[in-house]
């Protein structure tokens, strides 16, 4: 028994805190903050309509299942006490209700005791009466067998869980000692099941142990208390270009599961960065006491390919040499270095779960003094000392105590890697607004005073880059500095070293009214530039914050909140308008943590970022009143806007010309796909003479538009059109009609002037006042940078990454919707559409209406153009009624079977977009198992009353919600591209896996003669065979489930090219071309065997498959082939298919092919039944294995083949032919 004295005694405070569900980067939960700080999720529950229960809005937008795990071993009956009063106090706070927050309760011993499971209480006065259930037990502490208990039982469905449904899932332990058991595999089972785990320790608990068991971060999700009376004291896509490494630990002390985690947190890492080979490039290496490169980084270009290479990496085993790997990947970047035409940054990402048995710090050093810029990631038994002496500096270095930390740990090195990029030209007007109230105290405000010098010390200072004013408020407002008084680090640290606590009210909606006039031009602020107001307060508002917040997001201030402590949620999401903009933390020594959080999303809003898909062309004015300075400002223009571009043939395209009495073309839109080369010929010196002639030189332009010089315009592509001029044009009489005629061809026109430029020329190319920009001289051309950025990245597309989909919007018509409301979101439908590619019947889009009735409106099997498609959708009658989405649910999925021209079994991705304005009234769980049923990802869009949790049932998960408080946020260009990128992420996971070891049985060889010597056919065919072998995108069985076809070649030199499972590309056959071989192989039992040892995987859940080239049999037995065949097949080989070379080949025994009779549980016993054919000729093999991916249907699916028509009867076999041996 352990006793506590108790030495506090206050009040317990508890915050209610939304939950976010789409945060940029950051997915963690924030539930339970450091230092016993609770930070609950309020809930939601029923009202009665009718005589029918109808889930109604919940407090807050979220919810969660919260199961408390206590120590029944307390020390004293004041302990005790203190516990209940604890618990009861923080249910007071949340909204408990069965579709709401479910709250648990168990406790623990020498055994595990359920007192309230998540379902038995629906009230909080219901769970407060099972508080009281709390005793005193004296025993042993076993929390692992109490955390193996929670997972099991706490969190079942059975229990009352929600897991299955996407509901956040939260174990809080609360103790005071040191386990008896085991903690760190339960702890882990237990976070694996997606619970976040939070500790809070009374003195006398074991830290190390409580590091085993919570969430990563642990200063997050950790608590020390004094004692248990202390309860009550606490209140709850910038990197454009890099290389990329991954430097992986394969020893044996990882195990297989642990070493899925470390491929999945690689993929994750990846997906955040924009993937080409002119732009971010990723390879890896994975060591043990050996080393070995998955992929280096100029071998797979695309993310996708990018994708199978990660989860195809086979473990090493062995022992930690890190310093070794790290010495080999100095060699290996230099090497890749080469492949780049100019230098970008590299990176590398090195991760190990031990200490490595040679020294690291000389490698390191080796590898830093290249500008590598190394994050190291350490977990678990990994050496602290040795990850720094790795990084060189602590901030890059991460570390958890279990492989489920890096879902966490991604966070944190990806916002590192985009911070120094993304902050790199931040140009920014940043006003502090800070509280400076009696309730933070000296020491505290000292805290705050540094929080704001670190923040500045990340970004550049001065008149052209981020400029910096604060505000402090109290009872009444001060002003410290505006805007252009300072612009160095060291004046405004000083300024903000002289600042003084007010020591007084917290008049928070005052002081917004207050610091309005600092975003004015009077007081330093600046056009065109960003606008941000960080507030830093601890407590809550005094005075209205709606208003005045309201009137600065109005001008487009972009306001940060800060909260510590005692801050009120609510009251700062109401200040922000989007609760991704407010930082809480528990007290003041915890700012430092969201540091590089803030900054990062600072520099992550200060401009447009996704300049993705468009057409521009620059029309340079040249003339001869342009002098050599001048014309560099103006081109330094256009630089700017290619450097913020996704340069590419399928992305951003370029031209330029230049005029003066005559225009001249500098390059059309098809000559380059690299942004290297556009600005090295924007950069070439050119002659400025002659007069202006605009008018000519836009005519001319016209013929850029075109097809033939890499117009995408009949492709729905933007086309834009950029004029710099400085003068009038002196063929003003034509500038209209010709402009005119540019404009109806779907060309927007962009009119930038310098000094003596005309304005009302400007307006007349540009069709309107809002397209022109007129500034004083060519100096002041940087001055609109930012806007024109801008106009690019409103006209511009996202470009869609599925190269197939069957989606069907589904839209709210009933009375909650309004008519002009229906209008904007059947306007918002039509732009969208341009976005994907109809016209190909790759991507196809239908639409359907919801009110009291369920309307089909566009079925997938239409034929429409995209302007019919518009139009059709424009011209809907709204439906009315009461919105019965439930019953629609159940309807809707018939427009994606394939009587309606849906593809769901072809393995096409499946997505319905639902579009609503109220949260479902009845339930809709049958209909949505449905749609799951058929592996329908469901999207929804929440617009006005509606709340996350209620939506939930639909989608069941939370990033597949998007919430907006009105229809006219659909006008808004980032919330259209945001769903092109939510539409485009298939809902698929990879879930069906292929190894093919291909064999060569070629008889004719000599010692060192090539592979294909010989054989000029095999060399031909074979690329494209490899090719639609491992280009199978889906399944019959799955929609959008994704297939990955993995090859690995034997061939008879194995020191030369030794046989590992790769995910295909023509740069691997191109290496095999190059192969010399050991003399002849032959086909016999012996070599099926040395084939088959090549799986070293060969579990069922991977297909195995032998694809073996041969140019016949040399007398080899037929009954020992077929015995070996048989003995492969029963050894788990999915197929075993043999290609003939020669005309006369033929070994029936060994082209076996599986006949599906029963599904039954593994691939092992659910398709062996066996038939005997022919070799398969060479010529057809593309044709009879690979059509409609057979083999991963056979894998996945224990179907035969998927065919698109019946094939012909099998001719008679001929005689045996026999191999001539040299």
């Amino acid at each position: 028994m352990v006793e506590v004295e108790v030495k506090v005694e206050v009040q317990l405070e508890v915050v209610v805190v939304v939950k976010e569900w789409s945060v940029v980067v950051e997915g963690a939960v924030p539930v339970v903050g450091g230092g016993g700080r609770v930070v609950m999720l309020v809930g939601c529950g029923h009202r009665d309509h009718g005589g029918v229960s109808i889930p109604i809005a919940c407090q807050k937008d979220s919810l969660a299942d919260v199961v408390f795990l206590v120590d029944q071993s307390v020390g004293t009956r004041q302990n005790l006490e203190s516990l209940q009063s604890f618990l009861t106090k923080v249910t007071t706070s949340v909204d408990v209700k069965d579709h709401c927050m479910r709250l648990g309760l168990m406790s623990y011993s020498d055994g595990v005791e359920t007192i309230s499971a998540l379902n038995s209480s629906s009230t909080q006065s219901e769970f407060q009466d099972q508080i009281q259930k709390l005793s005193f037990r004296a025993g042993k502490s076993n929390a692992g067998a109490a955390l193996k208990q929670v997972r099991s039982v706490g969190f079942s469905a059975s229990g009352g869980s929600r897991r299955a449904q996407g509901v956040p899932q939260i174990a809080v332990l609360i103790t005071s000692r040191a386990s008896d058991d085991e903690v760190r595999e339960a702890a882990l089972d237990l976070r694996l099941q997606d619970v976040t785990v939070f500790t809070m320790s009374i003195q006398g608990a074991n830290n190390t142990q409580l590091e085993e068991i919570a969430s990563y971060p642990p200063r997050q999700t950790m608590s020390t208390l004094e004692s248990y009376t202390e309860l009550e004291a606490y209140s709850c896509v910038d990197t454009r270009e890099a290389d990329i490494y991954f430097l992986i630990d394969g020893s044996t002390s990882i195990k297989k599961k642990q070493f899925e985690q470390i491929k999945e947190f690689m993929w994750a890492v990846i997906q955040m960065f924009s993937i080409s080979p002119d732009k971010v490039r990723v390879g890896a290496v994975q060591y043990s006491h050996k080393k070995q490169v998955e992929f280096s980084t100029n071998v797979y270009p695309t993310d996708s390919d990018l994708k199978k290479a990660v989860f195809n990496i086979r473990q090493l085993q062995g022992s930690t040499y890190t310093g070794a790997a790290l010495d080999f990947m100095l060699q290996k970047i230099k090497e890749e270095r080469i492949t780049r035409t100019s230098k970008v940054p590299c990176y590398l990402i090195v991760l190990t779960d031990g200490k490595s048995m040679d020294s690291v710090l000389e490698p390191a050093e080796r590898l830093r003094a290249e500008q590598v810029t190394i994050h190291a990631i350490g977990i678990g038994e990994a050496n602290k000392t040795q990850l720094q002496q790795i990084t060189g500096e602590e901030e890059r270095v991460s570390f958890g105590q279990n492989f489920d930390s890096l879902k966490a740990i991604k966070n944190e090195v990806v916002r590192s890697i985009c911070t120094e990029k993304g902050c790199e030209d931040l140009k920014a007007d940043v006003m502090f607004l800070v509280d400076s109230s009696r309730s933070i105290g000296l020491e505290n405000y000292e805290k705050m005073k540094t929080f704001m010098k670190n923040l500045l010390a990340k970004i550049q200072i001065g008149p052209d880059k981020t400029q910096v004013g604060v505000i402090q408020f109290s009872d009444y407002n001060k002003e410290e500095f505006q805007l252009n008084k300072y612009f160095t680090q060291k004046e405004i640290s000083d300024a903000i070293d002289r600042m003084s606590l007010i020591d007084g009210n917290t008049l928070t909606g005052s002081a917004l009214t207050f610091a309005d006039e600092y975003f004015t031009h009077s007081k330093g602020a600046r056009n065109g530039v960003k606008k941000f107001l960080i507030l830093i307060t601890d407590g809550e508002a005094q005075d209205s914050v709606r208003g005045p917040a309201r009137a600065l997001r109005d001008k487009e201030v972009i306001i940060f909140a800060v909260g510590i402590h005692g801050a009120n949620r609510s009251q700062l999401e109401e200040v922000c308008g989007d609760g991704s903009l407010v930082f809480q933390v528990e007290n003041f020594d915890h700012l430092e943590a969201i540091e590089k959080k803030l900054i990062f999303r600072v520099c992550t809003l200060h401009d447009c970022k996704r300049i993705n898909l468009l057409d521009v062309v620059f029309v340079l004015d040249h003339s001869s009143s342009i002098q050599p300075q001048q014309q560099e400002s103006m081109i330094n223009l256009t630089v700017h806007l290619v450097k913020k571009a996704d340069v590419g043939k399928d992305r951003v395209q370029f031209g330029a010309v230049m005029y003066s009495d005559e225009p001249d073309v500098l390059f059309h839109l098809n000559k380059y796909s690299k942004k290297s080369a556009i600005i090295e010929d924007l950069r070439r010196h050119r002659t400025t003479k002659g007069n202006t002639y605009t008018a000519k030189a836009l005519e001319y332009t016209n013929s850029l538009f075109t097809e033939e010089h890499g117009s995408r315009i009949k492709q729905n592509v933007k086309q834009m059109l950029i004029i710099i001029t400085d003068g009038e044009s002196h063929d003003r009489s034509q500038l209209s009609a010709t402009a005119l005629k540019l404009r109806n061809k779907g060309i927007i026109i962009y009119a930038v002037g310098v000094g003596q430029a005309n304005q009302h020329e400007l307006e007349t190319m540009a069709g309107n006042k809002n397209n022109t920009f007129l500034v004083d001289n060519f100096d002041k051309l940087k001055d609109i940078y930012l806007y024109l950025q801008q106009r690019l990245c409103i006209n511009t597309q996202e470009s869609c990454k599925l190269q197939e989909a069957d989606v069907i919007f589904f839209c709210d018509g009933s009375d909650m919707v309004s008519d002009s409301e229906f209008v904007t979101m059947t306007t918002f439908l039509s732009d969208l559409i341009d976005n994907f590619d109809i016209q190909s019947r790759k991507m196809k889009i239908g639409m359907a209406q919801f009110g009291s009735h369920y309307q089909e409106i566009i079925q997938l099997e239409n034929t429409l153009t995209t302007t019919q498609w518009k139009t059709q959708i424009q011209t809907v009658i709204k439906s009315n009624g009461f919105p019965r989405i439930d019953l629609a649910l159940k309807q809707v999925s018939v427009m994606f079977e394939s009587s309606a021209g849906g593809r769901i079994n072809s393995g096409v991705p499946q997505t319905l977009v639902v579009i609503t304005s109220r949260d479902p009234y009845y339930n809709v769980e049958d209909a949505v198992e449905i749609l799951k049923k058929h592996g329908i990802c469901v999207l929804v869009l929440g617009i006005g009353d509606v709340h996350k949790e209620q939506l939930l049932p639909i989608t069941g998960n939370p990033e597949k919600i998007i919430t907006f408080q009105d229809f006219n946020k659909l006008k808004n260009v980032d919330v259209k591209n945001r769903m092109v990128r939510e539409i485009c992420q298939s809902c698929g996971k990879t879930n069906c896996f292929v190894d093919v070891v291909v064999g060569f049985d070629l008889s004719t060889h000599w010692l060192r003669q090539h592979l294909f010597h010989g054989h000029p056919q095999l060399e031909s065919y074979l690329p494209g065979i490899l090719k639609d072998l491992t280009s199978v995108r889906g399944v019959s069985c799955g929609a959008g489930a994704e297939v990955q076809v993995s090859i690995a070649f034997k061939v008879n030199n194995d020191q030369e090219f030794p046989a590992r499972f790769q995910i295909y590309q023509r740069m691997i056959f191109d290496h095999l071309l190059q192969v010399t071989v050991n003399g002849p192989s032959h086909l016999n039992a012996q070599f099926l065997q040395y084939l088959w040892d090549t799986f070293e995987d060969k579990s069922a859940s991977r297909g195995q498959v032998l694809l073996i080239f041969s140019d016949g049999l040399g007398g080899e037995s037929i009954p020992m082939l077929e015995n070996q065949s048989d003995r492969l097949r029963e050894a788990g080989a999915l197929d075993l298919v043999s290609v003939g070379l020669l005309v006369a080949d033929a070994i029936g025994a060994l082209a076996k092919r599986h006949i599906p009779t029963s599904k039954a549980a593994d691939v092992i016993t659910k398709c062996l039944h066996l038939t005997f054919g022919r070799p398969v000729p060479l010529t057809d093999l593309n044709c009879y294995l690979v059509l409609g991916g057979n083999i991963a249907e056979r894998t996945c699916c224990c179907t035969f083949c998927k065919c698109s028509g019946s094939p012909g009867p099998h001719g008679t076999q001929g005689s045996l032919a026999l191999k001539v041996v040299k």
